[in-house]
């Protein structure tokens, strides 16, 4: 009898030992599996990483028959082995030592021409080239940043304020300043560097006047630079001279050959060193550098390689 109670007991334990191992071996095997699943995805996001990118064919600029250029274009493919690359989840930067944009794309509707609705555009200063009176001033940058081209300035009747039109404002705003003639009639000269054009806690954007006020109660063309809310922002877009056999629009593919369109954010004149940076949300950025020539006369002028 105590021979086959120990036998059922040694089975017991036998049992109960291959129930723990199986368990243990389920638990490995589960764990194997599940690093192996993590360090493929980890692998494949590195790999991502590293080989997703772009390539700049070239570089060139119009139009340099003023001495500067404004208007870019780029031709980019798709590096070698690197994964497609989705255009609206790039930034693009355009930087000199003196100004700087960052870009977005415009999407599929975009066109390669300078335009505030469709096409490329970069938000900057605007000089008012034109003797400032009471009579109103239309800028043709969106000022306040809302969407609509339509705002303006003028010297207020009294001559001791901007009053400004801003279509994101619900009454006409006053930039005080001192009377443009002093008590006994002489002009008064100005040299505001750069403040707030703020209404509470509304900002529309900045404002410089540098200059001296004419004897007839005008500002002198020149004298008053605005900048916009939101300056240095703006959108590029992309043209497509060849078509890859998975075409997809609104990204880079391979077989596919494009040209980005954008504006500097400021003339870009002789002997300027300039980069460009195109930033992929998953990869690596393509940085391109050069300097520009040091005589810019002809109508496109040629910047990279």
């Amino acid at each position: 009898m105590k021979k086959g109670e120990m036998g059922v007991g040694t089975l017991i334990i036998f049992i109960s030992m291959l129930l723990v191992a199986a368990v243990a071996a389920g638990v490995l095997i589960q764990t194997a599996g599940s690093l192996q699943e993590k360090s493929l995805a980890t692998g494949d996001q590195a790999r991502s990483q590293i080989s997703t990118n772009a390539e700049t064919i070239e570089v060139s600029a119009t139009d340099g028959r003023d001495g500067s250029l404004n208007d870019f274009n780029q031709l980019m493919k798709l590096a070698p082995g690197s994964d497609e690359i989705k255009l609206d989840d790039v930034i693009f930067t355009f930087n000199t030592k003196d100004k700087t944009s960052s870009l977005k794309y415009r999407g599929t509707s975009g066109i390669c021409r300078r335009n505030v609705t469709s096409g490329y555009m970069t938000r900057k200063e605007e000089t008012i080239t034109t003797a400032l009176t009471t009579a109103w001033y239309n800028f043709t940058e969106d000022i306040d940043y809302d969407g609509n081209y339509s705002d303006r300035v003028r010297l207020a009747a009294d001559s001791d304020a901007l009053e400004f039109d801003f279509t994101s404002a619900s009454t006409n705003y006053n930039y005080s300043i001192s009377d443009i003639s002093d008590a006994s009639g002489t002009p008064v000269t100005f040299n505001v560097a750069k403040e707030n054009i703020n209404d509470n806690n509304l900002t529309f954007g900045k404002i410089k006047i540098n200059g001296t006020a004419d004897t007839n109660d005008t500002m002198p063309a020149n004298s008053i630079t605005v900048y916009p809310y939101g300056e240095g922002e703006g959108y590029f877009t992309v043209e497509y001279l060849q078509e890859g056999t998975n075409f997809v629009a609104g990204n880079l593919q391979h077989g596919d050959l494009i040209k980005l369109c954008y504006e500097a954010p400021q003339d870009i004149g002789e002997d300027v060193q300039v980069r460009l940076n195109l930033i992929p949300k998953i990869g690596t950025a393509t940085l391109t550098e050069f300097v520009t020539p040091d005589v810019i006369s002809t109508e496109r002028v040629y910047l990279y390689p």
